[in-house]
C-alpha cells in the first residue's frame, strides 16, 4: 500500500514587467521507500483486538461456569436439606399429631391442616429436586460450552398465604 500525496494550490505570480501568471500548480509526492509501516500498524491493531476479544471470551466463559456451579451447588444443598431434614421432620410431626388425635387432644381440622402442611413440604421437596436437576443440566451444558440462561432465583413452590385461608 503506497502513499501518494497530491497538493493543489493557486498561483499568482507577477514580475516587474507586468506579466501576471495565474493558474494552478500541482505537485505529486511519491514515496520511493515504503517500509510497510501502515500494514504493520494495521496488523498490530487487528492482533491486539483479537487478543482483547479472546480475553473477554475467556472471562465470560469463566464467569458463566462459576455462575452455573453456584446455581448447581445452591440447588443441591436445598434439595438435600428438604430430603434429609424437612420431609422426615414433617413426617414425625404428622405421626405425633395422629397420636394426639387418637388421644382426643386435637380435632379433625387440626389433623387435616397438619396433613396439608406435610403434603406441601413433600411438594416443595419435589420442586427442589427438580431445580437441582435443571441446575445440573445447565452446569453440564456450561462445561461443554453451551451456556443456558437459567437463574437460581427463589423457587416458585408452595402456596401463598392468601390461598391457604381456611373456610
Amino acid at each position: 500500500m503506497y502513499k501518494i500525496y497530491i497538493f493543489i494550490r493557486l498561483v499568482n505570480k507577477s514580475n516587474n514587467h507586468k506579466t501576471i501568471k495565474r493558474g494552478f500548480e500541482i505537485s505529486v509526492s511519491l514515496p520511493l521507500f515504503d517500509w510497510g509501516d501502515t500494514r504493520r500498524d494495521a496488523m498490530s491493531a487487528r492482533t491486539l483486538a483479537a487478543a482483547n476479544r479472546l480475553e473477554a471470551t475467556v472471562r465470560a466463559a469463566g464467569s458463566n461456569l462459576r455462575q452455573s456451579y453456584s446455581s448447581y451447588r445452591t440447588a443441591f444443598d436445598l434439595a438435600r436439606h428438604y430430603r434429609d431434614e424437612i420431609v422426615p421432620l414433617r413426617k414425625v410431626i404428622s405421626e405425633e399429631n395422629l397420636l394426639r388425635y387418637n388421644g382426643m387432644l386435637i380435632g379433625v381440622f387440626e389433623l387435616l391442616a397438619d396433613s396439608r402442611d406435610q403434603v406441601r413440604s413433600v411438594i416443595e421437596a419435589i420442586a427442589a429436586k427438580e431445580q437441582f436437576w435443571l441446575a445440573d443440566a445447565a452446569l453440564q451444558a456450561s462445561l461443554i460450552g453451551k451456556p443456558t440462561l437459567t437463574s437460581a432465583g427463589p423457587m416458585a413452590v408452595g402456596g401463598n398465604a392468601s390461598s391457604d385461608v381456611q373456610h
